[in-house]
């Protein structure tokens, strides 16, 4: 008595499928893979095409569904060659790990793919070699999105739990040089105080090839041990920000201090500190900046402290008012002492009329502090 054919019966959410001596191009073989109706909607499916040692050629596919499916025709996976009625039948079984499969699937670089892939995180289960293995890959990424993307497939957990600290490593990692600032204005368009040309000349000294028409004509002092900030304050409107801004490189701190890779550089010749409220530099870096303090940390939003090099002059810009002057910010009593040190480390101007040559009708539109 013959044994009754076992019936075949496959439930799974992910399938690994394999077609041996497929003479279908992936492009091909996607197509008709997407084209197969199935009882739950297709997620991903990745395909690559591969050569056997004796030249035949073989497709291996990844499919991901979007919930588990029982699939009972062993000829539902079936595709057809497109010139005759040859059928090529794979090799059907359940994904356990759809990240390690899509790595090897994409090994070799000649594979094709539609859809989103899901994380399955059963590839994360490796022990401290996987581990080191997985962020090797990392390291190499070529981009942010890159780095991001490996993670969140090979260690999904700690991309979920330490996400804020990944993308600041990544941006870190990738940071784009800070674009510099380059002012629209030459510096003889500008006309400024008595006292604002001695604070220039007692830490700059002009570029011997400067043109008096251009900007960024300036270059920090050499061998200048604590250079004196500048406190400038003056209405809007007056060009204090433009000023400050085309005297050659800087940081430019505007609105809330962030020393990230993205905004700040070392390698600069003054800072300027626009709209910061001095209440709030007090409790941040008020003696690190004005004082041209060196070698010193600051701390970035999700991310690790930066080291600061420093020793240059600030450029402080305010309008007056109680919450905006640092004068009378710093007349209250309780900061006495931080007038004291202040003054021995920073000069005072004050300033009433713009610091630009009026050179046509509208220029006082344009140059705004």
């Amino acid at each position: 008595m013959s044994l009754p054919t076992k019936r075949f019966r496959l439930s799974a959410k992910n399938f690994y499928l394999t077609y041996p001596e497929c003479s279908l191009s992936k492009d091909d073989a996607l197509t008709q893979l997407l084209a197969i109706p199935l009882p739950t909607n297709k997620k991903f499916i990745c395909v690559t095409r591969e050569l056997h040692e004796d030249g035949s050629p073989h497709i291996h596919v990844l499919l991901q569904l979007e919930g588990k499916a029982q699939i009972t025709n062993q000829r539902i996976f079936d595709l057809r060659h497109l010139h005759s009625c040859r059928c090529f039948h794979p090799y059907i079984q359940s994904a356990k790990s759809c990240s390690n499969i899509k790595a090897y699937v994409e090994k070799d670089g000649d594979y094709t793919d539609w859809g989103e892939f899901q994380i399955d995180g059963k590839s994360s289960r490796g022990g401290t070699h996987d581990l080191a293995t997985r962020y090797a890959n990392a390291s190499n990424a070529t981009s942010v999105q890159e780095l991001l993307q490996i993670i969140r497939e090979k260690d999904p957990r700690s991309f979920v739990l330490q996400y804020h600290k990944i993308i600041a490593s990544a941006e870190r990692i990738f940071a784009s040089p800070v674009a510099m600032f380059r002012s629209n204005w030459a510096y003889s368009s500008f006309h400024v105080t008595q006292g604002i040309q001695q604070w220039l000349v007692s830490n700059f000294d002009e570029k011997s090839a400067a043109r008096p028409f251009e900007n960024n004509i300036f270059i920090l002092k050499e061998n200048l041990d604590r250079p004196i900030s500048l406190i400038l304050e003056g209405p809007s409107r007056t060009g204090k920000t433009e000023w400050a801004r085309s005297l050659g490189p800087h940081n430019y701190i505007c609105g809330y201090m962030d020393f990230n890779t993205h905004t700040f550089r070392n390698d600069v010749m003054y800072n300027v500190i626009d709209n910061i409220a001095p209440r709030y530099l007090k409790l941040k870096y008020w003696k690190k900046l004005i004082g041209a303090e060196r070698d010193w940390q600051a701390n970035c939003k999700y991310g690790k402290p930066v080291q600061i090099i420093g020793g240059i002059p600030a450029i402080v810009l305010c309008n007056p008012g109680t919450d905006s002057s640092y004068s009378e910010f710093l007349d209250k009593r309780q900061n006495i002492s931080l007038r004291q040190w202040t003054c021995q480390n920073a000069r005072f101007e004050f300033i009433t009329s713009p610091l630009y040559t009026l050179q046509r009708d509208d220029i006082d539109t344009t140059m705004t502090t």
